[in-house]
């Protein structure tokens, strides 16, 4: 198969089984634990929002890509509603993703809230608006106590231009079945990438059809970015400098390379990773820890209570280990930003508000997303690990991983989009043609980097 017609496949099945899971688990999730809502603060800020009789009924429309069926967000929109009775909130399904949302604001169609994989073209094409200015006059906004540095996700030249649809952290799944038959004790919340990788090599066994780590792309796509900050090579996810103006697998440090090449030297080496041609010669299955054949897989956190439903053995969740210098989860951001075409810009930014950055809305996004909690509040860390969609997982872990999480910087970085299709090519060719991260990184690295800077020059 050609390359990149390889490529295209691989990257086409991750997303759809993203989609897929995030559809086939979203129903899961419960209603809140609580028969009472949590009460919130008078609105302070000065924005026209203040009380129902001082309005007309407003329709907010939501612009999202995630297909509709069997999806829990309205009961968001349900409580918000409650809170805020004059103002409905109706969800808009963009059957051709995120391109079209851009398209329809940019027509002035009347979307007043996008969720965009990226702020990028966004931002570029002045189509969502800058937040700063809410943000500042909002005093229930800034007294939500949101963990240090996690706005700056959202932000552009020290402007806001998004809050969080949800925070999708990863967890490294284990079989424990395998895990006794090999003799191997449960993984420690603070265990490290060694003795998994040890742990991977002991419960690889061929002839039983025994492997220590799943047939799958993610390890490369989404686990290996948050390797090199790991162990200490690089100070951001994604192998970004301090600053995020420059990506460190080009070369110049060549340490961040041997990081990226910890599961294709799990795969080669060792031979407890396979790719699909590997996996075929095996005759194994598209992923081998569905069938109970494998030690270890990572997905995010939503897509939960889905498997627990469809795996047919005992397992259960872990903390991603430590590196050299500390221990880091990977998680993805969704961007939610108001249109430039709302009519209703107050209004929207009082969703967003209630959405990110209350405790109320926050609660109601553990019971049926699955998200991670965006703050250390201790009542917030509690009400994430007894959520209904989290039933039956160690809460040990739970409790813990929300605090080691960092997220994808493709985002929200200049020139991010290249930055997320250099690391899902990174599966789709490194992966499944077993090419060395020192041979596939540099030359990507440094287009990314002119693109960097071509932007920030604007």
């Amino acid at each position: 198969m050609k390359k990149y017609g390889l490529i295209k496949i691989v990257t086409t099945l991750t997303v759809c089984l993203l989609l897929v899971f995030m559809m086939s688990c979203s129903s899961k999730g419960g209603e809140p634990n609580s028969t009472e809502p949590v009460k919130q603060p008078e609105p302070t800020s000065t924005s026209t929002v203040v009380k129902p009789e001082d309005h007309e009924p407003i329709t907010l429309k939501v612009g999202w890509v995630i297909p509709p069926e069997n999806q829990d967000w309205p009961k968001m929109f349900e409580a918000f509603t409650k809170k805020f009775p004059w103002i409905t909130v109706e969800g808009v399904y963009a059957e051709n993703g995120e391109d079209e949302l851009i398209k329809s604001i940019a027509s002035g169609q009347p979307l007043d809230i996008i969720w965009n994989t990226s702020l990028d073209r966004a931002i570029e094409e002045g189509l969502i608006e800058d937040l700063t200015p809410y943000a500042e006059k909002d005093e229930e906004f800034k007294s939500y106590p949101y963990r240090a540095g996690y706005l700056d996700n959202f932000k552009r030249d020290g402007k806001l231009y998004s809050l969080s649809r949800g925070n999708d952290g990863f967890f490294i799944l284990y079989n424990k079945d395998l895990l006794k038959q090999y003799g191997l004790e449960k993984p420690k919340l603070d265990w490290t990438w060694e003795q998994f990788k040890t742990m991977a090599k002991a419960a690889t066994n061929p002839a039983a059809s025994h492997y220590g780590l799943a047939n799958s792309v993610w390890w490369h796509d989404f686990v290996s970015m948050i390797l090199p900050m790991a162990n200490g090579h690089a100070p951001n996810v994604g192998a970004m400098n301090e600053d995020f103006t420059k990506n460190l697998a080009d070369g110049s440090v060549p340490e961040v390379l041997d990081d990226l090449n910890f599961f294709t030297d799990i795969m080669i080496k060792d031979g407890a990773l396979l790719n699909a041609k590997r996996a075929a010669d095996a005759k194994i299955a598209l992923n081998s820890f569905h069938d109970g054949k494998s030690l270890f897989f990572t997905a995010i956190g939503p897509v939960l209570p889905g498997f627990k439903e469809a795996f047919p053995f005992d397992w259960d969740i872990a903390a991603m280990p430590k590196g050299t210098a500390q221990q880091v989860n990977f998680g993805w951001l969704s961007p939610m930003s108001i249109s430039k075409a709302s009519k209703h810009k107050e209004a929207a930014w009082e969703l967003l508000k209630f959405w990110d950055a209350t405790k109320e809305g926050q609660k109601v996004l553990f019971q049926f997303g699955g998200s991670f909690p965006n703050s250390d509040d201790p009542e917030l860390v509690e009400a994430f690990t007894n959520a209904k969609v989290y039933e039956g997982f160690d809460k040990e872990v739970l409790q813990y991983t929300p605090g080691i999480t960092r997220f994808d910087p493709s985002r929200f970085i200049p020139a991010g989009n290249e930055l997320n299709k250099m690391f899902m090519e990174f599966g789709g060719i490194a992966y499944e043609e077993e090419i060395s991260s020192h041979e596939y990184f540099p030359s990507r690295a440094q287009k990314l980097n002119e693109m960097i800077q071509q932007n920030l020059a604007k």
